[in-house]
């Protein structure tokens, strides 16, 4: 449940107000889905194309379900891009379309509409949905291009942070139908709809997708890597860096495991903000120019050390 709390407090932090607006218009949109005529009605109202849902949803429960996931790893998505801090980030924009328009006219059905078309013109969603580049002229929001292809696909795949959809979509669930579990579920104090993970539902809709001899192992890293105890490992001379509004770093070591085991934290870090290969940029902020700093101070000594080690 960290994955959507972080991305809950990096919105709110980014746009203050943020997370009440969301929160309050999502379940208002639940609200109404639930009270339209049919699964059809709800759709149009959304603005998403009627001939492209998917065939599984036949009511409006699942509609509801799946449409609170699409907004949750859409603006997931957006926060991985939340760096550096600015309010031209996809982020801040998806905040305002639900801060603008709280408390007038503008139903909430509506917000989420205008929520989906942010997402489609955003250009880290057409690099991850790549079958959807071209369609400027689509009236209407497909929620079909989040399905990974092949049979029984889901909006809400074995990766509850998105799986992405086509063929790329179908490739990374079944890596979390497998050795690569991830637990995300959404907790009472994100600003998403409440959703509990369970394993038997990631055994159910994996053996639904792939066959009943497809069993996900969640602790299968853990043994084959030895990350439940680095140290006991022998593992040595590792850093992880941590963005902290990054909605992975919960997943992450965040304190220091040993004297060559390290970790940094970076306050404004969002997702890989300090991996680029080229260093600080003119646009980073100062945390990550002191990591930058830090790490290449603590690279250099223990490369030092590897080569006294090596003529020892």
């Amino acid at each position: 449940e960290v994955y959507y709390d972080t991305v809950t407090r990096a919105a709110e932090r980014l746009s203050p107000g943020c997370a009440d607006a969301v929160r309050s218009a999502l379940v208002e949109a639940e609200e109404a889905i639930m009270a339209s005529p049919s699964v059809e009605s709800a759709v149009r109202a959304m603005n998403m194309c009627v001939d492209s849902i998917p065939e599984y949803i036949h009511d409006l429960d699942t509609l509801r379900q799946d449409v609170m996931m699409a907004v949750a790893f859409s603006f997931a998505d957006f926060d991985m891009g939340a760096y550096p801090p600015s309010e031209e980030l996809g982020m801040h924009r998806a905040c305002r379309v639900f801060q603008d328009a709280a408390g007038g006219h503008y139903t909430s059905v509506q917000r989420v509409a205008d929520f989906f078309t942010l997402v489609g013109e955003d250009e880290e969603f057409e690099k991850k949905y790549p079958q959807f580049v071209g369609e400027e002229g689509t009236p209407c929001f497909d929620l079909s291009i989040f399905l990974p292809d092949g049979p029984n696909a889901r909006i809400a795949t074995s990766d509850w942070s998105g799986s992405g959809g086509g063929n790329d979509g179908k490739m990374w669930e079944f890596q979390l139908c497998t050795t690569l579990v991830e637990p995300i579920g959404i907790s009472e104090e994100s600003m998403f709809p409440y959703r509990t993970w369970t394993y038997d539902d990631l055994t159910e809709y994996c053996q639904l997708r792939y066959g009943e001899g497809i069993v996900p192992q969640p602790l299968a890293l853990v043994r084959d890597l030895g990350f439940d105890d680095l140290v006991k490992s022998n593992a040595s001379r590792i850093i992880f860096t941590n963005g902290k509004q990054d909605m992975w770093s919960g997943a992450s070591y965040v304190e220091d495991v040993s004297d060559t085991i390290l970790a940094l934290n970076f306050e404004n870090g969002a997702y890989h903000s300090d991996l680029s290969h080229m260093g600080p940029s003119d646009t980073e902020t100062e945390d990550i120019r002191e990591g930058f700093a830090e790490i290449t101070d603590i690279l250099g000594r223990w490369l030092g050390e590897i080569k006294l080690e090596a003529h020892g």
